[in-house]
Parts: C-alpha cells; structure tokens; sequence
C-alpha cells in the first residue's frame, strides 16, 4: 500500500508527461541539472491537515511545486508562459486528478523566472505552485 501522497504524486507526473512543449521529460524530484529542456520536475512540497474535527476523516493539503525549465536565445519568458499554460491546463482540466480521494486543486501562482546567461542559449525556470485537496481515513494515509 502506498501513501495517498505519493500517488498523487504519480498521477500528477503521469498526467504533465506528454505535453506538447515537455513531452516526456518530466521527473521526479530531481536534484542535478535537467540535460534536455524544456522539461519539468515535480516535487513535493507541504503537507498540511485541515483542521475540522470530524473523527470519520482527515482531510489535507498537499502543496505539488512544478518546476518548468525552458532554453531559448530570444525569449525565455515566452517558453515559460508557453510551459506554464500547458501545465495549467493540464493540471485543472480534472481537479481530481483522476482519483477518487482527491477533492479538488487549488492554483496557487508561480515564481518570479531564474534567469541563467552562462551557456550558448539562455536559460530559465519557473516553479509554479498546485495545492491538492484531498481526503483519508481518520486512522491511515495509505489507500
């Protein structure tokens, strides 16, 4: 059994693989530098209980940063917001993100872009922030 925040997690790398700009360099949790670009990391981020006193359930936020890497010699901004829309749409066209004990996704914005000069084409990323909702058994986060 796996805990509820890892698969969502799982649904949510699956869901960004295949985008038009990312195709499948998409990864999770990634520490060293991504080779080919545009691609996206997906990491977890904060895990918060809602406090609402019910002894049935629990309900929590999890935060899910995405980190959107592009490399263009005219407009970095442009690929990111390019990025940035895909994933979007992605990530809100089923707030459940197809599983039944999520309860809903919340936008939660994106960062200013980090902007890197030192190789032949420019360089930036983005993080941007989704918020999952989701619901659990008072007595296990596992499904």
């Amino acid at each position: 059994m796996a805990a509820l925040s890892e698969s969502i997690l799982v649904a949510v790398t699956t869901k960004l693989t295949g985008l038009a700009q990312t195709g499948t360099r998409v990864e999770r949790g990634r520490v060293y530098p991504v080779s080919a670009l545009p691609a996206l990391t997906v990491n977890m981020g904060a895990e918060q209980a809602v406090d609402d006193r019910n002894l049935a359930f629990q309900d929590e936020f999890l935060d899910i940063e995405i980190l959107a890497y592009v490399q263009d010699n005219t407009g970095v901004d442009t690929a990111l917001n390019q990025v940035v829309a895909e994933v979007y749409a992605a990530m809100m066209a089923d707030r459940t993100q197809g599983l039944a004990y999520v309860l809903d996704t919340e936008w939660q914005g994106r960062d200013a872009p980090s902007r890197t000069d030192d190789l032949e084409k420019k360089t930036a990323q983005q993080a941007m922030i989704f918020r999952i909702h989701y619901r659990h058994s008072y007595t296990s986060m596992e499904s």
